[in-house]
């Protein structure tokens, strides 16, 4: 099977290039130019990975984005900025976003980047993803991206999902940050804030009071550490 790709950025020889090198990987690309070009498409198609630029004139890529996870599409989104302001980073991987990439920037290494998400993305779900996982109060069903809770439900999105799930498999073991980073992104390329960004939204979401964690301790200088009280 030949993946298929859209690319969008209101640059034309941007699109060009990103074509032709995912073309030379075997992929298979189609282009837009804008937002609502590609929302357009997205009605019409269907596509295993999206690149997104952010800074496009009518639609911008985080509105796109947000109206893709809104329609719970769950293809992979790599979004591209001439940003390199962590705020921005921040708010891309908040909405959904599964890799930033700051233009400019080597074809070479968005191919790659792809490569690995489609990857990850093609394999049939494994048998850790199909058991549920207890700890304590807590109770994963990886399948279902849902987290119970003290018979609370609680849902949690692909990734929060996989950093979760790498903690749980092994509860009062300090995990390393980069070990973290390349199970739940499936590639090496290791972005510290992307780790801390998510590991925030899941501590939001299962502690009581996420600044002081029970569940999810940081082990300064190292990783993190699920532990609590098992019961």
């Amino acid at each position: 099977m030949v993946h298929h790709i859209l690319v969008v950025d209101n640059e034309p020889e941007l699109l060009e290039l990103v074509e032709f090198h995912l073309v030379q990987a075997g992929l298979r690309a189609t282009r837009a130019i804008s937002g609502f070009e590609a929302l357009k498409h997205l009605d019409e198609s269907a596509f295993d990975l999206i690149i997104l630029d952010i800074m496009m004139d009518g639609m911008d890529g985080f509105s796109v984005l947000e109206r893709i996870r809104g329609g719970s599409l769950e293809m992979p989104v790599i979004l591209l900025s001439a940003k390199h302001e962590v705020e921005s980073k921040i708010h891309g991987l908040g909405i959904g976003a599964d890799d930033y990439v700051t233009k400019p920037f080597s074809p070479a290494e968005l191919v790659a980047r792809v490569q690995a998400h489609l990857r990850r993305n093609r394999k049939s779900v494994p048998i850790e993803r199909m058991m549920s996982y207890s700890y304590g109060k807590l109770s994963l069903n990886p399948a279902a991206q849902i987290l119970h809770k003290n018979g609370q439900t609680i849902p949690l999105s692909a990734t929060e999902t996989k950093m979760l799930l790498a903690l749980m498999k092994r509860p009062n073991q300090t995990i390393p940050k980069l070990r973290l980073f390349e199970e739940v992104w499936g590639h090496s390329n290791y972005d510290e804030n992307s780790i801390n960004v998510y590991m925030n939204y899941l501590r939001k979401k299962i502690e009581e009071d996420p600044r002081n964690p029970r569940y999810i301790q940081t082990v300064w200088g190292v990783g993190y550490l699920l532990t609590g009280d098992p019961e």
